[in-house]
């Protein structure tokens, strides 16, 4: 499976979504108890999710419960620090939830009492071997992770035809840049995929023994740009894919 962000309004969608499923952690007050703790012991207000990852939050949500409908099922996020998924899994009522993030204040996110959050490189986490049903991983594989060193992770960790769900920049108009090295975000490197480099990194994935879930999925175009940050403007690519 392969989707694209095509404009803003999939976006306010999406959250409207989240919003009427009682999913939706950046509106002010969902989280206010986890704030006042949050307040009490770094006296500083929680970080809330950023709306502009409603596509990713939604589409990711959809795919797990479909594919994932076992509430028991082991579920790990990489990068999961102020990432809403774990947020909407957990009240969907999935209860073996577990985050990883290279930022220590991870482990003081919201519903730290039910879901299991640690600090690590996503490369070389401690879990045990086939630990997971799926694995989720929002806006992080393009901040200078090494795909091969994730690859032999994800093949680790996830049990035989786990599900591994990424979502990263792209831009395949022409107006983007396959690399950028300034500015640099929380000091790693950062790259908007184009469309060559993320057909590269499938090939990757394939190769590793990784098949996407419509096996029949083709890179679909798009004409927007609906992401501006860092006076960059691109869009997000989602995918969804089986393990070996």
């Amino acid at each position: 499976m392969i989707s694209l962000l095509e404009s803003q309004e999939e976006i306010k969608s999406a959250r409207a979504m989240l919003r009427s499923e009682g999913l939706d952690f950046a509106q002010h007050g969902r989280l206010r108890l986890w704030d006042i703790l949050y307040r009490v012991r770094y006296r500083v207000p929680m970080p809330k999710p950023d709306p502009i990852k409603s596509w990713d939050v939604m589409n990711a949500l959809q795919i797990v419960e479909r594919e994932i409908p076992d509430r028991r099922a082991g579920i790990l996020d990489m990068g999961c620090y102020n990432s809403e998924i774990l947020y909407a899994l957990h009240t969907r009522g999935y209860r073996n939830l577990h985050g990883c993030d290279l930022n220590p204040m991870c482990r003081r996110m919201a519903f730290w009492h039910a879901v299991r959050y640690r600090q690590a490189d996503i490369t070389s986490t401690l879990y045990p071997d086939a630990k997971f049903a799926a694995v989720t991983c929002l806006s992080v594989i393009e901040h200078g992770v090494p795909i091969d060193a994730l690859l032999k992770e994800l093949k680790r960790l996830l049990q035989p035809d786990g599900i591994f769900i990424f979502t990263t920049d792209y831009d395949a108009t022409g107006g983007g840049e396959a690399a950028v090295t300034e500015p640099r975000p929380f000091g790693l490197e950062w790259q908007i995929h184009t469309k060559q480099t993320l057909l590269d990194l499938f090939s990757r994935f394939e190769r590793a023994g990784f098949t996407l879930l419509d096996q029949d999925a083709r890179l679909p175009t798009h004409h927007q740009r609906p992401i501006t940050w860092n006076g960059k403007e691109y869009t997000f690519a989602l995918a969804a894919l089986r393990a070996p």
